[in-house]
């Protein structure tokens, strides 16, 4: 398997230059507020045009549309809830899953990942987090076939503080 670089980064996602990015969806590919919206916002209508196009996905699905004015070429769509719902665990790790197997067909080099615990009904950090090491470890030893880089991507303080200690926690029970 490729060497893969995971780096955790506190910021604005969409701020970020790599081939993809990974927007925490609904399943009827809504941009509404949130890290939709700022996508929305920042890369203009075509993206809301194409997840139109698009329809409705299943919960722990996932789907790529173009970027729009973002310095990313690909957004993957990965729909965590219904619309308004509660985010569920299975709905991570499936959506994740999806994700990037979904970087791997379009052939991504580096992608970056949200913390994927928010929403109306906001999911435990530090339980989002250690779903999304273990899941990205997990492909990347097993299926990674394009991915040089990876960010994990979060936008304030205290959850960059939460998803450090789970990183620093997991990777030295591997030491």
């Amino acid at each position: 398997m490729k060497k893969t670089d995971v780096e955790l980064i506190k910021g604005d996602i969409t701020e970020r230059e790599n081939d993809g990015i990974i927007n925490t969806s609904n399943d009827m590919l809504i941009l509404g507020s949130g890290l939709g919206g700022a996508i929305k916002s920042k890369g203009g209508p075509s993206i809301a045009v194409e997840c139109a196009k698009l329809g409705t996905i299943k919960v722990g699905d996932a789907v790529v549309t173009k970027a729009g004015k973002l310095k990313a070429e690909y957004i993957i769509h990965a729909a965590l809830t219904e619309f308004d719902g509660p985010i569920l665990e299975e709905n991570i790790v499936t959506s994740l899953r999806r994700s990037l197997a979904l970087a791997n067909k379009y052939k991504m080099k580096s992608i970056a990942i949200p913390d994927m615990s928010e929403g109306i009904v906001r999911f435990p950090p530090a339980k989002c987090a250690r779903i999304i090491f273990e899941e990205l470890n997990e492909f990347l030893r097993t299926k990674n076939r394009s991915l040089e880089r990876v960010e994990i991507v979060v936008w304030d303080i205290e959850t960059y503080r939460i998803y450090k200690e789970t990183y620093e926690e997991l990777y030295k029970q591997k030491s």
